[in-house]
């Protein structure tokens, strides 16, 4: 009962219907290209491969400048010069420092072999005294019996007491010696003891002196590096691209990002580069060594030759950009044999071979274009049957009410010989310039609806069309799609 009620109302919305009135378009042909090259379009500018900001690392004022912009200079060669008054007087404070220092250091030299030198000789005399005291203490002991002996002799009576006192004073003069000699060697070790406590004080003032030394000679090439700053050269060979100065300006130290401290601004002009902004929807069929044409505003008539050397994996951010916005990538061009009238700065577009195909079936761009429209439940196009081919309000109200499964899909209008427009989806492959490759839904010869693009717009299945024919297609604009669903094409 249900399908009955929607039947009617759709023969009913079919009868009452108002037909629209037959649109005019125009029509070109499916064709054989014997080339058919992926173009990827971006812009940017020219940029020196290798580019270097002259900044000054000391303050000064600048005394000389031999160069101006524009012109050539060579690796090494002396770009200005700061004044080095300053400079030269820490120099040669820093040098008498370190000279004092090296004669101190000398000095204490001489003080350790002195003391060494009184080490050695309280060592010699303590042998020496050593020996005296093994030789008294052998007189000692000769002493000592002699005296025993006698001492004995004495109690006995055989000798007289004058002969035993000569005898006691030899023993003692002995034991004198013996302790003489004793004290002589315990003063040889004092000395000894002295003499290696200050060579001890003498190394280790010696260390003290050279670590002072050293940071004395770190300070004189510190204060000599900065001498040699006050004579910038050259870290390149290359032409001045820019020079912000004048004799009798003071040089200021900055970092990288001020341009206040930017002296001047070299560039090797040998190696010309073109960075380039692609679409994010194009970056992925850019890859390296790809060729392209570059064409710099200031010289439109001469486009260059370029080969890509570099592809950003991030993108360019903008401080005003948002997250919602397109995105777009750094490419990077090398271009072959740059003109002298190239200058870093230009404005340039390029457009990048990406594809190749030989030999293939190819329709206009701006023919492309997207509809809703019935599907299968695998997603494929489910085309009207002929008694459905009544018009495209009547279809779509009918398949509405049907509540057939929809999908938008990519295709081509074709016209049918009984003069209505009929949506064809298609399959492309790489798109050119102006066409696009059509791998599946057209064949050779057929043809497909380009325009105009208001009528290209609103047309729709079984829509009442006219082709004009008064005169051969062309394309007149340059279509760039950014994607193969793209809407484009001529407005007459």
């Amino acid at each position: 009962m249900f399908l009955i009620v929607v039947a009617l109302v759709a023969l009913i919305a079919l009868a009452v219907w108002p037909r629209k009135q037959a649109q005019v378009v125009r029509v070109a042909p499916a064709r054989r290209m014997a080339q058919l090259d992926a173009i990827v379009n971006g812009t940017g500018e020219i940029r020196t491969k290798d580019s270097v900001d002259i900044q000054a690392e000391i303050a000064g004022v600048i005394v000389e400048l031999p160069v101006r912009e524009g012109d050539v200079v060579q690796k090494h060669q002396v770009l200005l010069k700061i004044d080095p008054f300053q400079t030269s007087t820490d120099v040669q404070t820093t040098r008498a420092a370190l000279s004092a220092l090296e004669a101190e250091a000398k000095g204490q030299v001489s003080q350790i072999a002195s003391s060494e030198a009184n080490a050695a000789r309280s060592a010699f005399l303590k042998k020496s005294a050593e020996v005296e005291l093994r030789q008294a203490e052998a007189n000692l002991t000769r002493a000592k019996l002699l005296f025993e002996r006698e001492k004995r002799l004495l109690e006995e009576k055989v000798i007289s007491p004058d002969d035993f006192e000569v005898t006691e004073t030899q023993f003692t003069v002995q034991k004198a010696q013996v302790e003489a000699a004793q004290a002589k060697i315990q003063q040889l070790e004092a000395e000894i003891r002295a003499a290696q406590a200050n060579i001890e004080y003498a190394k280790a003032a010696g260390e003290a002196i050279d670590q002072r030394i050293e940071g004395a000679r770190s300070g004189l090439e510190r204060t000599e590096d900065l001498l040699r700053k006050t004579t910038i050269r050259s870290p390149l060979d290359g032409v001045i691209v820019k020079l912000n100065v004048e004799v009798g300006e003071r040089a200021v130290p900055g970092i990288q990002s001020n341009p206040i401290a930017t002296l001047m601004t070299i560039a090797d002009l040998n190696v010309i580069e073109a960075e380039l902004k692609v679409d994010e929807t194009d970056i992925v069929n850019v890859k390296m060594d790809d060729r392209a044409k570059v064409v710099v505003d200031a010289i439109p008539d001469a486009p260059l030759a370029g080969v890509v050397n570099e592809i950003g994996n991030s993108p360019i951010t903008s401080v005003s950009s948002s997250s919602q916005e397109g995105k777009d990538f750094k490419v990077v061009l090398r271009i072959e044999n740059p003109p002298g009238t190239l200058r870093p700065g230009m404005s340039c577009e390029a457009d990048m071979t990406t594809a190749v195909r030989k030999d293939v079936l190819v329709i206009p761009i701006q023919s492309l274009t997207a509809r809703e429209v019935e599907v299968d439940p695998e997603g494929k196009y489910v085309p009207p049957r002929p008694d459905e081919s009544v018009g495209s309000g009547q279809l779509a109200a009918a398949s509405a009410a049907t509540d057939k499964p929809r999908k938008e899909l990519q295709g081509v209008f074709l016209v049918g010989q009984e003069g209505r427009a009929h949506f064809r989806p298609v399959k492309t492959g790489i798109l050119g310039e102006v066409d696009v490759e059509v791998l599946e839904g057209v064949s050779l010869g057929e043809e497909v609806v380009v325009g105009p693009l208001k009528a290209l717009r609103t047309l729709e299945e079984s829509s009442p069309v006219v082709v004009d024919r008064t005169k051969p297609f062309r394309h007149s604009v340059r279509a760039r799609a950014r994607s193969s669903t793209s809407e484009s094409g001529e407005e007459e």
